[in-house]
C-alpha cells in the first residue's frame, strides 16, 4: 500500500494506491477530507479535524481551537505557543494532528508517505524559510511514525490524478488555489509521462479572499479605526494588529493569550464606541474564530452562485450586506498579483496561453467566479477544467508514492 497526504492549510485528505495502480480516499471517520484543525480541551483532551469542530461547538468553546497551523511552518519567529497552560511546539501540534489522522484511518498507513507541499511555504521571504518549513514538517511527521518521507509539489500531485483520465498527452496548467497559497504548474501529462516544464506560487489564495472581506466589513463593525480612552485621561486608536489578527486563521486563535486580554479590557472599558468594540472582545473571550470565519467563508462561497449575501453572526448582533461586485473589487489586487505568477511560470516553461490543452484548476477557492474568469480570459472557456476541488491533490499524490516507493 502507498500511502499520499495533502496536508493542507484549510483542509487535509489521505489517500492509498495498491500494487495495481488503484487509487482510493481514505475515509476519515466517513468523511472524504477534514479541516486541519485542533481543538484543545480544559481536561486535557485533543481531538482534529471533524471531531475538533463537533467537540468544539459541543463545549461552547471552553478550549482553544488553533487551525491552520501550516502557515507557522515558514516563520522564524514563532516556535512554540502556551495552550491552556501547556507549551507547545509547532512541529508537536502538527504530529498531532498527523497523529490523529492515523488513528482515524481505516487501513493502516504505515510509515512512508508521499506528502504535498506547496511550491513556496505561506510567509516563506527567502529559501531559508521555505528550508525551515521543509525541516519542520519532516520532523512532525517523524513524530507522527513517517520516517520514509517524500515531498512533492501539490499542483504536481493534481497533475495526476487529471492525468489518470487520459488516454493521449496533453500540455496542461494545473492551477492549485488552496486555502494558503496558489501554485502552478506547466506539465507535458499522458498515459506514461509527466514531464514538469516550471512551477511558482505565491502565498495568497482563499485565506486572503477571507481576509479581504473581514477588512471591508467586518473588523469596521467590531471597532477598527475607533478609539478609547485610556488609563492616563487621553485617547488613542484601537490597536490595528488586533485586526490584523482576526483576518487570519493562523493568528486570530492567538489573541486569547493573556497579554491581549489584558489589552483587550482596557480598551473596551475606555471605548468611545463600546457597542463595536465589544463584539471584538466577545470573539475572542467566547472563542468565536470559527463563528465568525465560517459566517464570512460561507457568503463568499454563496456569492459564487448569488449576486448577494450577508456575513451573520447572531451571538454579537452582527448582520452585514456584502455583494459580488463589491467582493470582486476587494481581490482584484490579489488576482492580479496571483496572475503574475502564473505569467512567470508560463514564461520559464517557454510556452504561451495558446499552446495550453487545457488548465486544470482544482482547490477550493479555484469555484470563485472571478478567478474561473481570470483562467477562462487567458486560456479559453472551454480549456478551464476542474472536479475533485478539494482530494485531487491526496489522489495525485498516492499515485506519486506508488511510482516512488514501489521501486523499492
Amino acid at each position: 500500500m502507498f500511502v499520499g497526504i495533502d496536508f493542507g492549510t484549510t483542509n487535509s485528505a489521505v489517500a492509498i494506491a495498491d500494487a495495481r495502480g488503484d487509487v482510493k480516499l481514505v475515509p476519515l471517520q466517513d468523511a472524504s477530507y477534514w479541516r486541519t484543525v485542533l481543538y484543545f480541551e480544559p481536561g486535557g483532551g485533543l481531538t482534529a479535524g471533524a471531531p475538533a469542530i463537533a467537540r468544539y461547538l459541543e463545549t461552547e468553546g471552553e478550549g482553544r481551537l488553533v487551525q491552520s497551523i501550516k502557515s507557522h511552518l515558514a516563520s522564524s519567529t514563532f516556535t512554540r505557543t502556551s495552550i491552556l497552560g501547556r507549551r507547545w511546539a509547532l512541529e508537536d501540534m502538527i504530529a498531532a494532528y498527523l497523529r490523529l489522522v492515523r488513528a482515524a484511518s481505516p487501513v493502516d498507513l504505515g510509515n512512508r508517505c508521499v506528502i504535498g507541499r506547496p511550491v513556496r511555504y505561506w510567509g516563506a521571504e527567502d529559501d531559508a524559510d521555505d528550508a525551515r518549513a521543509v525541516s519542520r514538517m519532516r520532523d512532525a511527521l517523524a513524530k507522527a511514525g513517517f520516517d520514509e518521507v517524500v515531498f512533492e509539489y501539490e499542483p504536481v500531485g493534481a497533475a495526476a490524478r487529471y492525468a489518470a483520465q487520459l488516454d493521449h498527452d496533453e500540455l496542461i496548467v494545473v492551477a492549485d488555489f488552496g486555502g494558503g497559497t496558489t501554485d502552478f504548474s506547466v506539465i507535458r501529462v499522458g498515459p506514461r509521462r509527466a514531464e514538469v516544464l516550471a512551477t511558482g506560487g505565491i502565498g495568497v489564495s482563499g485565506d486572503a479572499f477571507d481576509a479581504r472581506v473581514i477588512d471591508a466589513v467586518v473588523s469596521p463593525a467590531l471597532g477598527r479605526g475607533s478609539r478609547y480612552r485610556d488609563e492616563m485621561g487621553g485617547e488613542a486608536p484601537v490597536p490595528a494588529w488586533l485586526y490584523g489578527h482576526l483576518r487570519r486563521w493562523h493568528l486570530l486563535s492567538f489573541l486569547k493569550e493573556d497579554s491581549t486580554q489584558r489589552l483587550l479590557e482596557r480598551v473596551a472599558r475606555g471605548a468611545v464606541e463600546p457597542e463595536r468594540v465589544n463584539r471584538l472582545v466577545s470573539i475572542v473571550e467566547d472563542d468565536l474564530g470559527l463563528p465568525l470565519h465560517r459566517a464570512v467563508e460561507g457568503a463568499k462561497v454563496r456569492l459564487s452562485s448569488h449576486a448577494e449575501d450577508r456575513v451573520a453572526l447572531p451571538a454579537i448582533k452582527l448582520d452585514l450586506p456584502v455583494t459580488r461586485p463589491a467582493f470582486d473589487s476587494w481581490i482584484e489586487e490579489d488576482l492580479v498579483a496571483i496572475e503574475s505568477v502564473l505569467d512567470d511560470v508560463l514564461a520559464r516553461a517557454g510556452v504561451s496561453g495558446r499552446e495550453i490543452d487545457r488548465a486544470f484548476a482544482t482547490g477550493g477557492s479555484s469555484l470563485v467566479p472571478a478567478v474561473r474568469a481570470r483562467l477562462a480570459s487567458r486560456f479559453g472557456d472551454a480549456k478551464v477544467v476542474g472536479g475533485e476541488e478539494l482530494t485531487s491533490v491526496a489522489w495525485g499524490l498516492a499515485a506519486r508514492a506508488r511510482q516512488e516507493f514501489g521501486k523499492s
